[in-house]
């Protein structure tokens, strides 16, 4: 049987189609594939990583509006917990003066001659208010040793133990019989930024009224503004705010009902710069 001109044209055209179909598969069609494949492995390792933040490493779908929702509450609890950092910074920091001598080179006869200018006005101050001082408590004031790494804290220990003393003058302590500051600045400067904020650790014993230590004890940590506020007393304009760290009372005598003898620990909080 004569095959037409025509159906051999068909017959040699469907094996041509077929090549080009496999070449347009090997050539394209599979490289894309792979392509897709590659891209795609990013996606899936990041949905896994989703899925496991949510804790839902078996769910087949994400809430997405619902994670809208928590994120939204983070920012804002960020930025409530950033107010709170600036506000506990603003409350915290020392005097301008201190701050800026803190961030100076240290200067020995500078600290001396303040350090004795402080020692003489609360000598003063103590006698206006009918306060007796033991002589050791102006021996506690924090000095300058060989032993001391960091000096230019020194100011700021100078700061805390002037605005403690001042404050239990002016709040009519009876007496004062010893202070003490824990000497940190023999520790090494920190290496790293981390280590911003110091504790300084006071030591203080005292005889008074309970009356008038239950004032002192209740103006520590706040601001002069706050005080006077409370109407305790007219508090120191740069006042330091210190912490309650440990605290002993003891009833004076049986003679004496109303006094107490007091041992007390407060801590201040030194930012650095």
């Amino acid at each position: 049987m004569r095959i037409p001109f025509k159906e051999y044209q068909r017959r040699a055209v469907i094996p041509v189609a077929g090549l080009v179909l496999a070449g347009y598969y090997l050539f394209f069609m599979r490289p894309l594939a792979q392509r897709a494949e590659n891209l795609e492995k990013p996606l899936q390792e990041a949905w896994h990583q989703l899925l496991v933040s949510l804790d839902q490493t078996n769910a087949k779908t994400v809430d997405f509006r619902h994670i809208t929702n928590q994120l939204s509450e983070t920012r804002q609890a960020l930025q409530v917990l950033d107010n709170a950092r600036q506000q506990a910074i603003g409350r915290l920091q020392l005097a301008p003066l201190v701050r800026a001598r803190i961030q100076n080179d240290f200067q020995l006869v500078d600290y001396e001659n303040e350090r004795g200018k402080q020692l003489e006005d609360l000598s003063k101050l103590a006698k206006q208010q009918k306060v007796t001082i033991a002589p050791a408590v102006f021996g506690g004031f924090p000095e300058h040793t060989a032993d001391v790494k960091q000096p230019a804290l020194l100011w700021a220990a100078l700061a805390l133990t002037d605005g403690l003393l001042r404050t239990a003058i002016q709040c009519q302590l009876t007496a004062i019989h010893s202070l003490g500051v824990t000497p940190v600045l023999t520790n090494a400067a920190p290496t790293n930024s981390f280590e911003r904020l110091v504790a300084m650790p006071v030591q203080i014993e005292f005889t008074s009224s309970a009356a008038n230590a239950g004032t002192f004890l209740q103006c520590l940590p706040l601001r002069a503004e706050e005080i006077q506020a409370a109407g305790l007393l007219k508090a120191p304009v740069e006042k330091p705010v210190l912490f309650i760290d440990r605290l002993l009372v003891q009833k004076q005598s049986p003679e004496k009902p109303d006094d107490v003898h007091v041992w007390l620990r407060v801590v201040g909080l030194v930012l650095r710069e």
